[in-house]
């Protein structure tokens, strides 16, 4: 016999409940981007003493380990659209691009690779968890 269950039991993570692949991938991604941060920061580049490139995917990713919803993944989203458009528009993208260090350059690849994943797995898990009303 099978039972209801109700949105708020199916959308929470308890330990051992798988997570959607969407939300795998954006977390990842998140990881990811902070670490490339890391890396560019190891390699030489210029960042303030507390990066926001490093400090919100860690605290976005934390949140949605905590709590998988829709305003969680929705954020994840946000931070990567923010920090995403904070890498276009500032020249240190192409610099670092173009310096000719290799850890300098494959960092910086990493981040790019890790903000368009996590755009496009923050949008995925977002409008999956859509019709659940979280």
């Amino acid at each position: 016999m099978k039972t209801a269950t109700s949105a708020s039991e199916t959308t929470r993570n308890d330990t051992g409940t798988a997570r959607p692949p969407a939300v795998v991938t954006t977390l990842s991604a998140l990881l990811l981007l902070a670490a490339s941060i890391a890396g560019q920061i190891a390699a030489g580049a210029d960042y303030p003493a507390v990066p926001p490139g490093l400090v919100i995917p860690l605290v976005v990713a934390g949140l949605v380990a905590w709590r998988t919803n829709r305003w969680t993944t929705g954020l994840a989203l946000g931070a990567g659209l923010f920090i995403g458009m904070g890498a276009i528009l500032t020249p240190n993208t192409g610099d670092h691009l173009s310096s000719g260090d290799t850890a300098l350059i494959a960092s910086t690849a990493a981040q790019l690779v890790a903000l368009a994943t996590l755009v496009i797995a923050g949008a995925a898990a977002t409008l999956a968890r859509k019709g659940t009303g979280h």
